[in-house]
């Protein structure tokens, strides 16, 4: 693997990890939030890898994906819930939006969103090996 595609894993694997603690702490609006940022910088190792060019500036999860040559191994399940997590980073900066972010974001839906995103991000760091 790419020493630069090696560097945004790591910090994809750090954000994934945060994410954790702060379902633990029940600060489940940052927890999905930090779910989006594993995610959005694993697909960006992952176009690193492919590509040896700076990943797109781009927040869109599933944007992200096609970039990378990947939307052809999303099925309709994976790409729901990539758009569901991508509300999650560009809603979540602004305070209207905010609060009735929060309001969804219980212990059990927070928990799927994890989940989810650990399977994405196995998916995605297999890509790279």
């Amino acid at each position: 693997m790419r020493p630069q595609a090696e560097a945004w894993l790591k910090i994809a694997a750090e954000d994934l990890d945060t994410a954790k603690y702060n379902f633990e702490g029940k600060k489940y609006l940052w927890a999905i939030f930090l779910c989006q940022q594993a995610l959005e910088k694993a697909f960006k190792a992952v176009y690193f890898e492919r590509f040896e060019q700076v990943p797109p500036r781009k927040h869109d999860l599933v944007a992200l994906a096609k970039a990378c040559g990947l939307i052809g191994e999303c099925d309709e399940n994976r790409l729901d819930f990539l758009r569901r997590l991508t509300v999650y980073y560009i809603e979540s900066r602004y305070p209207e939006d905010k609060a009735e972010l929060a309001a969804k974001c219980n212990q059990e839906y927070t928990k799927e969103i994890v989940e989810q995103t650990e399977v994405t991000f196995q998916w995605l760091a297999s890509k790279l090996s």
